[in-house]
């Protein structure tokens, strides 16, 4: 049996507060994947609080994305946050989101890679186990394709993309 946690740490878990994002994001666009649950969807809140310009909520359900919108419509005008569909266990669904962020985007400056998936029962996708289709081989084959247009908009814009999971600290 393992020892009771300390008094330190239960006071970190319970007491400790932290930090809480601050840096401005105009002027900025913006993608998530996965941001109608989960960390994807705090993310998702803390860009729009933060002023991104545009939030692209990267969804499986349309209507799942759509009610993550409406609680992000209080920090942000309704036109700047958009809902999109992507099926991470569909290579297709993937390579056509890539096409779509190419041809409709001007610039991304964060790449939020954040969909992943937990099943409870063996399932295959695209000849894979489904778990590592979602959240391994597709957020791969996504960030790949969606690396040129980071690059392009670094060029262009004179900026920084981000394409982690983590936001730039302020």
């Amino acid at each position: 049996m393992p020892p009771p946690p300390s008094p330190a740490f239960i006071r970190s878990q319970l007491l400790a507060k932290l930090p809480y994002p601050t840096t401005s994001y105009a002027g900025q666009t913006i993608i998530i994947t996965g941001s109608n649950t989960g960390l994807g969807k705090e993310a998702a809140r803390h860009y729009a609080r933060l002023g991104a310009s545009k939030v692209i909520l990267a969804v499986r359900s349309l209507e799942k994305g759509k009610l993550q919108r409406k609680t992000l419509l209080l920090w942000r005008p309704k036109d700047l946050i958009e809902v999109w569909q992507i099926n991470m266990a569909s290579y297709a669904s993937v390579k056509a989101f890539a096409a779509r962020v190419e041809a409709e985007l001007n610039r991304v400056d964060i790449f939020h890679a954040n969909a992943g998936l937990v099943c409870s029962k063996f399932a295959l996708a695209e000849d894979n186990e489904t778990m590592i289709t979602v959240s391994v081989v597709s957020t791969f084959l996504l960030a790949a394709l969606i690396l040129p247009k980071l690059k392009a908009s670094a060029a262009d814009f004179n900026i920084r993309p981000d394409s982690s999971s983590q936001a730039p600290s302020s």
